[in-house]
């Protein structure tokens, strides 16, 4: 429970729909988000009632298992001393701890444009609470769109020292082409320009051709993604020197949805051997062994952009191998920008753009396949 310099009181309170008084002239699109089911986010709902125990605002939060962040979803009140007192509360909210759930060192406040955004007199609250506006993401997903009914801006507080290195935000928007993502956000990250900050249509073209020239039909494996992102990379200059891979495994890779039917499996197969061509011929390395996660951390905080084959399961419970990027360490955790929104369950770009996960989590979703591998491709910094 939080005690506020106002007669009110803020707790926690069951379920996820603001108490009847406060839904009263608020839009039915605004409403929804706090309808839609978030259980597996584990979702919070701070309610504030004055002294004769009327709600006179509420709060909720989410945030993804195995990630140190928690999402304010949204803040209802009509008074700015209590707005500003709700927003405090969900900032140090602490929800229970425990394996799935590590301590939050970040929050996200998401601000819904459509419905208006907050007022100047917020903003500056949200400045006063140690909250930072997140740079603008990349047009891509409907949430980065300006304009959109879904869009939305970030505003961000950390417990610690906020990350220095954070990739430009850019969703991906087909379900394939996450690799191919993950590595043009890394390229952005490095100075390319290959992203317009206008143009969606340019950015979906730039997304869709880098996909086609890497992709295995139809995720992107580790070696062809590293030959591309290596091709693409020496034609801006500002890669040092080649990316690596690391995988743990000599065989094929990302095949086990075609164990039924042999000759699309020895198609991959095939498409895979010639990736591994191009990067013999790159002279791009390919290390087989199991690389430790407290390395994948010691190189990010040298400089390296690292990409990381990941199981989705432990965080947006969809079994899918999936490619993220993390750009640096803060407080021992990965920060890690997710191409992936998981719009079902009310996410946006703002659940994915500088997401915190703890180094034991990462240990935990970097594995893929049965029995697990792991692979991991590292870009040295920038040329200087």
């Amino acid at each position: 429970m939080t005690e506020t310099p106002q007669p009110i009181t803020i707790a926690v309170e069951a379920g996820t729909a603001p108490p009847a008084p406060l839904a009263g002239g608020v839009s039915d699109a605004r409403l929804a988000l706090w309808r839609v089911e978030r259980e597996f986010w584990r979702p919070r709902l701070l309610v504030a009632r004055d002294a004769s125990g009327t709600a006179v605002g509420a709060a909720l939060t989410a945030g993804r298992p195995h990630t140190a962040a928690r999402k304010i979803v949204d803040i209802l009140a009509a008074d700015d001393e209590v707005w500003a007192a709700l927003l405090g509360a969900a900032r140090d909210d602490a929800p229970p701890v425990d394996a799935a759930h590590p301590a939050p060192i970040a929050v996200h406040f998401e601000e819904h444009l459509a419905h208006g955004g907050v007022s100047g007199a917020r903003r500056d609250r949200l400045a006063a609470l140690g909250f930072a506006p997140a740079p603008r993401p990349v047009p891509s997903i409907p949430s980065t769109r300006v304009g959109d009914p879904a869009e939305v801006a970030a505003w961000s507080w950390w417990h610690g020292a906020a990350p220095a290195r954070l990739a430009p935000y850019y969703g991906q928007t087909t379900e394939v082409t996450c690799g191919a993502v993950s590595s043009l956000m890394a390229l952005e990250h490095l100075g390319s320009g290959g992203f317009d900050p206008e143009s969606l249509v340019a950015n979906r073209a730039a997304e869709i051709a880098f996909w086609r020239r890497a992709t295995n039909l139809p995720a992107c494996e580790p070696v062809g993604l590293a030959v591309e992102t290596a091709k693409a990379g020496a034609e801006s200059g500002l890669v040092a020197g080649l990316p690596r891979v690391v995988l743990s495994t000599t065989g094929p890779v990302l095949v086990e949805e075609f164990s039924a039917d042999e000759s699309e499996r020895m198609l991959r197969i095939d498409l895979q051997q010639e990736s591994l061509r191009q990067a013999e011929e790159l002279g791009l390395p390919v290390e087989r062994r199991w690389i430790e996660v407290a390395e994948i951390a010691d190189l990010v905080r040298d400089g390296a952009q690292v990409l990381l084959l990941i199981d989705l399961t432990e965080l947006v419970a969809d079994p899918t191998p999936h490619w993220v990027l993390a750009t640096d360490v803060v407080d021992g955790a990965l920060v890690v920008s997710d191409p992936w929104v998981h719009y079902p369950n009310g996410e946006s770009w703002v659940d994915a753009f500088a997401l915190p996960i703890p180094l034991s989590d990462i240990d935990l979703v970097t594995r893929w396949g049965d029995p697990a591998y792991r692979g991991v491709i590292v870009l040295p910094p920038a040329a200087r």
